[in-house]
């Protein structure tokens, strides 16, 4: 299955060369809320072990500077482990300190053992709930 995905990958970014943005957290070259939707899949908590908590924090707030409505992080485990990123309670309170409200959601996707949460974020409104129009 992945070596398929990385074949279908490689095949659309050959064919669709303008459809790719080169970028690197925690510095993303879009303009504010550019998207509705952000995903970042199999990246920030996948390699735990070589990003630190500081990274984290910074790239979830970038990738919730160029989203308007929500970002979603999958998976929330390092790769090749089961285990939940250990500083998730810890980064959930430093967003919320940034204006951004994170959960946990289970999800029905099965990648790889211990990997069936997401955490979705929205911008918090200055009055303290979700910002309107969020998801």
């Amino acid at each position: 299955m992945r070596r398929h995905a990385v074949q279908e990958f490689a095949a659309d970014i050959r064919l669709n060369p303008r459809h790719y943005v080169a970028g690197r957290l925690p510095s993303l070259p879009f303009p504010d809320a550019a998207f509705d939707l952000v995903l970042s899949s199999h990246l920030l908590f996948s390699y735990s072990d070589r990003l630190d908590h500081t990274f984290h924090l910074d790239a979830i707030r970038e990738l919730m500077r160029v989203a308007r409505g929500e970002l979603r992080v999958f998976p929330l485990v390092a790769s090749g482990s089961s285990v939940r990123y250990p500083r998730l309670d810890d980064l959930l309170t430093d967003l919320r300190n940034h204006d951004i409200a994170g959960e946990v959601v289970e999800v029905g996707y099965r990648f790889q053992r211990g990997a069936h949460h997401m955490l979705v974020c929205r911008h918090i409104a200055s009055h303290g709930s979700v910002a309107a129009g969020s998801v």
